[in-house]
């Protein structure tokens, strides 16, 4: 293997590592254990295709020829990459570099761009990283200053980090040093240490500290634990010794468990217990229930029971539903049992389906049916809609959403079919407006015209009204006027005025004087009322003066009303006297007096005396007036 090659492989086994970032305060059991796992996978894979790659002669493929045929094997693809990189002299980088800025992304091109930086970062890191900050792509350069940061921290780890302020941000700055760290633990920990120390104290960081212990732990469990309980009392202190003790559970949880029972009662031993039970669940789940159930009761216990019950579900699901029954309750069991349904629905969704049919609560089992529906679609799709359709009416709103959840899965790849279906056996259904707006909503993306049209053909009524508002809706908001001709061409319905007033509320986004031009096409009643607050309330929020002008052209009636009580939202959060002559031209007495209301009510938390003499002058009822003058009273006990 060439002394290139061995620099390559170097790097490029750092910058595969350092992909992994140790966030274990925010990250759940089962998300840090496939990360570890994936850490695993792609060492043991670099190891292989190294000595597959050592066994190989430096050969002429150009890139060209490599990229076309790298497809196939990785292994294949890293050892004809490492072939051509190796092959280059050191004048040939820049150009290999900016010609696969030509050619299409593709999992070869992203392999032969990281060895290439790997080499260039190692044996001419000023070089690589000029080209990284002035031809490189920008939604590349991200990634690409890492792979040579960290092949340059494989030869001088100092001068690499020290190297870092040239990037200029400090938050990329600060993650690339910290997995500089991580992976020179790998190789010698202490090493990584003394490195840290180096650092101002501003840059000694929790963070830091979490990759040092995490991968020290790897290589020497000991050593690692002796050097950390050697750290004083310290919020860095706690971050090694959790890291430290989830590391060395990958390994061996029995010795890590030991390890944590050593440490002092408190934060840090539960902390510490509670990885390596999560990684304990993987191998021993019924020792890892039982040494839960030895912890003291609160909410870390709480946090733990559904990660290790979803973990125990994949092997069991049975015996994980068993002991969530007789060992949580409240929020934590439903927390635990949404956790194991949702393992279960992937490998016995009859199975689940038997046991949400019992759950007593009927939150808790809405959301599972949901969650189920969602899942047994993707794999068996007769059978998730046939149990959909079974599910009894008292369930209400959990049928409906299992019906939607199970035809959005069948409108993906079939919206046809999934139409035909709806029509032919969901015609009487509780559901069917809501399955018929998602189907169309759905379809309109992939192809409005036969959506478009299937919406037309359902029967008059609700439904089909709906329908064709969620389809004029998708239309206008990519050409308003189309879908307002589009709609004018339906005939005259219910369904043909939700349409029209549909368009016009959202052309209004866009445009709201020339929506506001269309209004009186609309016959009275609630789709005029509807489309006017719509147009009002877009006009307030771009231009409030040409909105109020409006209004004041409106005649009176349910649908100024309506506009009114936009403008009010907006003005009476900054100019309350000009709120309450609005609220007081309202036509209906019941709505004028509620938005009076609430206007002197805003109006006497800041201003009181303002509010009151207001009301005092308006032409108001005696009673109105009595009651607005009470509504001030509170107010102002309140503040």
């Amino acid at each position: 293997m060439s002394a290139r090659i061995k620099t390559i492989l170097t790097a490029a086994g750092c910058f595969l590592a350092g992909m992994l970032v140790m966030l274990p305060r925010q990250w759940s059991l089962p998300r840090l254990r496939d990360q570890v796992a994936a850490m695993r996978r792609a060492h043991a894979a670099l190891e292989v295709r190294a000595r597959a790659a050592g066994s190989s002669a430096p050969g002429d493929t150009s890139l060209t020829q490599l990229l076309k045929d790298g497809g196939g094997n990785p292994m294949d693809v890293l050892r004809e990459a490492l072939s051509y990189v190796d092959s280059l002299k050191p004048g040939e980088i820049a150009g290999a570099l900016e010609a696969l800025k030509k050619m299409p992304s593709t999992n070869a091109l992203s392999t032969v761009k990281a060895l290439l930086l790997a080499r260039w970062g190692a044996e001419s890191p000023a070089e690589a990283l000029a080209w990284v900050k002035t031809q490189d792509l920008p939604n590349s350069r991200n990634l690409d200053y890492r792979a040579v940061y960290e092949s340059w921290a494989s030869k001088d780890p100092k001068a690499a980090i020290v190297g870092l302020k040239q990037i200029g941000d400090a938050a990329m700055q600060a993650r690339i040093e910290n997995q500089i760290l991580g992976m020179m633990s790998l190789a010698n920990p202490q090493s990584a240490m003394d490195l840290l120390h180096q650092f101002p104290n501003s840059q000694q960081s929790n963070l830091a500290l979490s990759y040092i212990y995490y991968y020290w732990a790897a290589v020497d469990p000991a050593a690692a634990s002796a050097s950390a309980v050697s750290m004083p009392v310290s919020d860095a202190r706690r971050f090694a010794l959790e890291n430290l003790a989830y590391s060395w559970a990958q390994q061996d949880p029995q010795a890590a468990l030991v390890f944590a029972n050593s440490l002092p009662a408190g934060g840090t031993r539960q902390f510490a217990t509670g990885w390596i039970l999560g990684t304990m669940a993987e191998q021993d789940p019924a020792g890892a229930v039982k040494l839960l159930g030895g912890m003291p009761s609160g909410d870390f216990r709480n946090e733990l029971i559904p990660d290790i019950a979803s973990t125990w579900a994949q092997q069991d699901p049975a015996a994980a539903l068993a002991w969530v029954g007789n060992f949580a309750t409240g929020a934590t069991y439903d927390q635990a049992v949404q956790s194991v349904l949702s393992e279960m629905a992937k490998t016995a969704p009859v199975d689940a389906a038997a046991f949400m049919a019992k759950m007593p609560d009927a939150s808790t089992r809405d959301g599972a049916i949901s969650a189920l529906a969602t899942t047994w679609a993707q794999s068996d799709l007769p059978a998730a809609l046939a149990w959909a359709q079974a599910l009894p009416a008292s369930d209400g709103q959990a049928r409906g959403d299992a019906l939607k959840n199970v035809l959005q899965a069948w409108g993906a790849n079939d919206p046809a079919g999934a139409a035909s279906f709806i029509q032919q056996s969901l015609a009487t259904d509780p559901n069917l407006n809501s399955v018929a707006q998602q189907l169309v909503g759905q379809w309109m993306g992939s192809d409005p015209s036969a959506a478009l049209t299937w919406a037309e053909s359902l029967p008059p009524g609700q439904a089909q009204n709906d329908a064709l508002g969620t389809a004029f809706r998708s239309i206008a908001k990519a050409d308003p006027p189309s879908a307002w001709n589009q709609a004018q061409l339906l005939p005259d319905s219910p369904a043909r005025d939700k349409a029209l007033g549909t368009v016009l509320s959202t052309w209004s986004v866009q445009a709201p004087a020339q929506a506001a031009n269309m209004l009186d096409t609309l016959p009275a009643g609630t789709v005029l009322d509807d489309a006017t607050s719509a147009v009002a309330a877009n006009w307030v929020q771009q231009n409030p003066a040409a909105a109020a002008n409006w209004v004041n052209t409106l005649p009176a009636g349910s649908a100024r009303d309506g506009a009114v009580a936009q403008l009010i939202s907006v003005e009476g959060k900054n100019n309350p006297a000009t709120a309450f002559a609005w609220a007081a031209s309202i036509n209906n007495e019941t709505a004028q007096q509620n938005q009076l209301n609430n206007v002197v009510q805003q109006w006497a938390k800041k201003d009181a005396a303002a509010a009151t003499s207001a009301v005092q002058s308006a032409t108001l009822t005696d009673q109105q007036r009595t009651d607005l003058l009470k509504t001030i009273q509170k107010a102002q006990a309140v503040n």
